[in-house]
């Protein structure tokens, strides 16, 4: 084998298996472990009978064995905070799929998530990965915070307007994901005789991913008013698609001079991007599934600005984002292997 040495920690889950199938055809690294508790030894062909060569690897049990340059985990909030000091303590680089290191009050974590946060250390050292925002510190990082799907989705949106001040008091995101963005723990949210036949909301008004937004708009903008920060209204619902978000974010009341700039704004940001376009049309969510690509798009309805933001949640809104900041970390291109194109249907 050949390449950086990598793991999976959290192998049996949908993010899980998602980073094993795009790590399979990534040229410059080699699959060395992975790890499920609820399936130690197991080989990964069992798990995931679509890997090319899952009969390779067996899964540990605990990460306690692993030999490996960097591991991605792929676990639920709190799960990777009794695992990521001793790892890092090993001189193993890792991005954290979970939510475990995103918010960097330790305050607010504990009050989002319900539990104190044990590694503060970590906390204060984790760069969060909104790649295409956080370049030259992911690059120089061991260990990065992979962002939540809603975030990166309404991130790259929001930002390039909010840093040249182009944004209301007040934006509304009505996003809507498939159900694989709940996991793959069995819930009546996503059961499929109550998801198949109609759209969800859910977690409105304390949703954990609306203070991330918040946060990255206050840290990764770069515009001097921090204090100008739009108030925030996010409303999550659940669709009956298996993979995909679509963000429409709303901005009542923009100004029309300032409307006016924000196709410009989003397609000089993101000229020469490899995996964040911007579309004369409202994007579509098959563009986007089984890749790492974002579409963008604005128009304007009513008094109201638009938004229009989609992405694969497991693909940039998940692993394919988690492997970009990987590859960084690395010394590797940034677009190595991630660069297939959506399918489209």
């Amino acid at each position: 084998m050949v390449g950086t040495r990598v793991a999976v920690i959290g192998a049996s889950g949908y993010l899980g298996g998602e980073l094993l199938r795009v790590l399979a055809g990534h040229p410059g690294v080699s699959l060395t472990g992975a790890v499920s508790h609820s399936h130690g030894g197991i080989p990964l062909s069992r798990l995931w009978p679509n890997l090319p060569d899952g009969e390779r690897i067996v899964c540990e049990g605990d990460a306690d064995r692993l030999d490996c340059d960097l591991a991605f985990l792929a676990l639920p909030a709190g799960e990777a905070l009794s695992l990521v000091p001793s790892l890092r303590a090993r001189g193993i680089r890792v991005v954290d799929l979970g939510p475990d290191y995103r918010l960097k009050d330790p305050a607010l974590y504990a009050a989002v998530y319900g539990r104190p946060h044990t590694d503060l250390e970590g906390l204060a050292q984790a760069v969060y990965g909104l790649t295409e925002w956080n370049r030259d510190a992911i690059r120089n990082a061991s260990l990065v915070a992979n962002p939540g799907c809603y975030p990166t989705a309404s991130l790259l949106a929001l930002l390039p307007l909010r840093k040249k001040g182009l944004l209301p008091t007040h934006v509304i995101i009505d996003a809507k994901s498939g159900t694989s963005g709940a996991g793959s723990a069995l819930s009546p949210l996503t059961h499929h005789p109550q998801a198949s036949q109609g759209v969800q909301p859910y977690g409105g008004g304390a949703h954990r991913h609306a203070p991330e937004i918040v946060q990255g708009m206050k840290d990764l903008s770069g515009a001097p008013d921090t204090s100008g920060i739009p108030e925030l209204t996010f409303q999550p619902h659940v669709v009956p698609l298996v993979r995909g978000i679509l963000c429409d974010i709303y901005a009542p009341g923009v100004a029309a001079e300032s409307f006016h700039r924000w196709a410009g704004t989003l397609s000089e940001t993101y000229a020469g991007s490899s995996f964040v376009r911007t579309s004369a049309t409202i994007p579509q969510v098959p563009w986007s599934t089984g890749s790492n690509r974002c579409y963008i798009a604005s128009q304007k309805v009513g008094a109201s600005g638009v938004v229009y933001s989609v992405l694969d949640n497991l693909g940039k809104g998940g692993a394919g984002q988690a492997i970009q900041n990987a590859n960084l970390m690395l010394g590797r291109p940034e677009a190595e292997g991630i660069s297939m194109a959506g399918l489209g249907l």
